[in-house]
């Protein structure tokens, strides 16, 4: 039985899980089973700096557990990925390791496009420490 808060907004729908892991990262799909409500584009230009406040809530809605952390992580210089696994101890969860498959998915569709090409190497590193 998949638990899933009340609401009805997505930032990251199964179907989307199922087309694109397997076509980005050539893994199979995993089967999200534990769901929360995320910010769904959490980085460093969505938060303030002098008073922590998060911008940008339109992404909002259910999606893997840890999904927020794992976009944090991903999206950090790899010296820092040490402090924020101990952070955000999900991570180190089952629900953590799809979560960050479904964050590095995402990037990685970005980079298709063209949008930060330097990703593509590290997330290719963090995808195969996580299949």
């Amino acid at each position: 039985m998949v638990n899933k808060p009340p609401t009805q907004r997505f930032a990251v729908r199964q179907e989307w899980v199922d087309r694109s892991i397997p076509r980005f990262l050539d893994l199979p799909a995993p089967q999200i089973t534990e769901w929360t409500t995320a910010h769904g584009d959490l980085h460093a230009a969505n938060l303030t700096s002098a008073t922590p406040v998060l911008l940008d809530w339109e992404g909002s809605g259910l999606a893997p557990a840890g999904y927020d952390a794992a976009m944090v992580l991903a999206l950090l210089a790899p010296e820092f990925a040490d402090h924020v696994r101990e952070t955000f101890p999900i991570l180190a969860t089952e629900a953590g390791r799809v979560a960050q498959l479904v964050v590095v998915t995402e990037l990685m569709q970005s980079a298709s496009r063209g949008d930060h090409p330097d990703l593509v190497v590290p997330l290719r590193t963090l995808a195969a420490e996580l299949a």
